[in-house]
């Protein structure tokens, strides 16, 4: 008998494989769950959301190519509420119930350095972007790779922007946070060996009903400029306070604290942000991985956010890792985790790349979207370059780059 196939047929068939081929070929094997600990609720609220949209967009752009091994990566989100003891809890569910191979997030530094035991003990990955060096200190067993800069080479990079500023008097205004004071030594340190005075430091509180007593103590003394490791709600108040009272001592914060996707400006208003610096480890902005960070989570190009791309590079790295090691266990797959952006041969900046590259048993290395890194042995972000922005008529503007 002969069989004729009309277009419509045709098409029917083709609908029916892609159907087939899709679901199918991923519900004969479970999920690879990873699982997202972020700040859903609590002080860093302004960025869980951010890291959430991140985590799925990564995690969907590699489904829609197949997945991994077969599998498809699902995301499990906990809100860490922004504290150790929740950070604990969620994490343990995570674990125990949920059965994940790796958390990623996991924003505030308190809360990872109280969940890093567990992961430890449990021996499952942890990929934190807080950045208190104590973090990647000790034995880790290999399983926390940190993908974000450290508190003592952000605390140094912040020195050299404002030493190139022209600044020869600094005073700092911190945060209490173990992150925020882990970058004061280091810019004290710096600056001083770059021959600048450092002339108060001033810790704070988070949520402070006022901060003006803290702003008078620091811009009193008229330092050429002010290092703030605080966070956008912090920096919004104290910056209002700055232009209330008229103070013109150069500002210098995070990215994610005076840009945050624009948030910062729409807090505390054009004329208050003027002039206002922070610093980002680059190349947010340039790089093709933060392009297709963007197409993914659906914002516009030039839009400066941190945590978000430093949480698609995890999803990204950790999907390339456990293809290349054929493993969903972390004791397996972190051992390649370095391998996947330290190796020598050319730069993928898109994951569907990377692991086609693997199928085919073609080299390569992912260069991420935050940043172009490497890791140290110890599962620091290295080789890091960091970009100086400034707040000019309400937008971030690339001053220049330092180490």
């Amino acid at each position: 008998m002969r069989f004729t196939t009309t277009r419509r047929t045709a098409l029917g068939l083709a609908a029916l494989a892609i159907a087939s081929a899709t679901p199918t070929a991923f519900a004969a094997e479970p999920p690879i769950k990873i699982g997202l600990l972020a700040p859903l609720t609590g002080t860093g609220g302004p960025y869980g959301k951010e890291e959430e949209t991140a985590a799925r967009a990564a995690a969907d752009y590699i489904n829609a190519a197949g997945g991994v091994l077969g599998r498809r990566i699902e995301i499990v989100v906990a809100d860490d509420e922004s504290t150790p003891t929740a950070g604990v809890a969620a994490a343990r569910k995570l674990i125990d119930v949920d059965g994940v191979a790796a958390i990623a997030g996991v924003w505030s530094s308190a809360v990872a350095l109280a969940v890093r035991p567990v992961a430890l003990e449990k021996n499952v990955a942890l990929l934190p972007v807080g950045s208190a060096d104590e973090l990647t200190e000790g034995d880790t067993k290999g399983l926390v790779w940190r993908f974000q800069t450290n508190g003592k080479n952000w605390g140094r990079a912040f020195a050299n922007v404002a030493a190139r500023d022209g600044a020869k008097t600094a005073s700092i205004l911190v945060l209490q946070t173990p992150f925020t004071l882990s970058t004061v030594k280091p810019f004290n340190d710096r600056f001083q060996e770059l021959g600048g005075k450092v002339l108060d430091t001033v810790y704070f509180n988070p949520n402070q009903p006022s901060y003006r007593a803290e702003v008078e103590k620091i811009f009193s003394k008229k330092p050429d400029a002010v290092f703030l490791p605080s966070y956008i709600p912090e920096v919004s108040a104290i910056v209002r306070e700055i232009y209330r009272s008229g103070y013109e001592s150069k500002l210098y914060t995070f990215s994610h604290a005076a840009d945050s996707g624009g948030k910062f400006v729409q807090n505390v208003g054009k004329a208050a942000a003027e002039g206002v610096n922070h610093v980002q480890a680059t190349p947010v902005g340039k790089a093709e991985a933060y392009r297709l960070y963007l197409k993914q989570t659906r914002q516009p190009e030039g839009t400066i956010v941190a945590f978000g791309a430093n949480v698609f590079d995890e999803i990204n790295v950790l999907a390339l890792a456990i293809a290349k090691t054929r493993s969903a266990k972390a004791v397996d797959f972190t051992k390649e985790i370095a391998n996947v952006v330290n190796a020598n041969a050319p730069a993928v900046t898109d994951p569907v790349e990377g692991l086609k590259r693997i199928r085919e048993g073609k080299p390569f290395r992912y260069s991420g979207a935050t940043a172009d890194f490497r890791f140290a042995p110890n599962g620091d972000q290295i080789d890091l370059d960091y970009g100086h922005y400034r707040v000019l008529d309400g937008t971030s503007k690339l001053i220049g780059t330092t180490k």
